[in-house]
């Protein structure tokens, strides 16, 4: 899989990036970056192609466990969201994990909007444990999206596996 970092999320984990060229994305490919909301980091990871997104506390994460979390967290939203394992197997896999810069633009301003939906939909709940985690990735994920054709990421995501899965 590539993960591509920000530059908060390398620094805070401490893993090197390498320069991976931009190509056509993949469904392996997965962005990562750190936000705070109410003075707690999280992470926000989001799938290149769909956009698809989910949150995770950012707390007690190491260099060493990014990749075994990861796959727990996404595997699980993505059983949450009602996908099938053989659907899951084609968006995280066991092959080893390269690190990567940022590069689609798309990809990061989405994650901005996404950060920016999250703290205004915490304000106005009255904070962060009045909001489950289920609502917090349904905000990235119901919300739609120019980049992906003002489709919400959740329905794109099924679209893009359906059409693999027939061809």
């Amino acid at each position: 899989m590539i993960f591509r970092l920000t530059e908060k999320v390398s620094s805070k984990l401490r893993i090197h990036r390498e320069a991976i060229g931009q190509s056509h994305a993949s469904m392996l490919e997965w962005y990562c970056n750190v936000v705070i909301v109410q003075r707690r980091q999280f992470f926000l990871f989001t799938q290149a192609t769909t956009l698809f997104s989910f949150w995770t506390p950012a707390a007690g994460w190491s260099r060493a466990e990014f990749s075994p979390r990861f796959r727990r967290h996404a595997t699980d939203t993505l059983r949450d969201y009602g996908f099938a394992d053989r659907d899951i197997a084609r968006t995280i896999d066991d092959e080893p994990d390269r690190f990567s810069t940022s590069v689609d633009r798309g990809v990061t301003g989405s994650m901005v909007d996404y950060a920016k939906m999250l703290q205004y939909s915490v304000d106005y709940v009255g904070g962060l444990d009045r909001i489950s985690t289920r609502a917090m990735n349904d905000i990235a994920n119901e919300c739609p999206m120019s980049k992906i054709g003002m489709e919400h990421p959740a329905d794109y995501l099924r679209q893009v596996l359906e059409a693999k899965g027939a061809a």
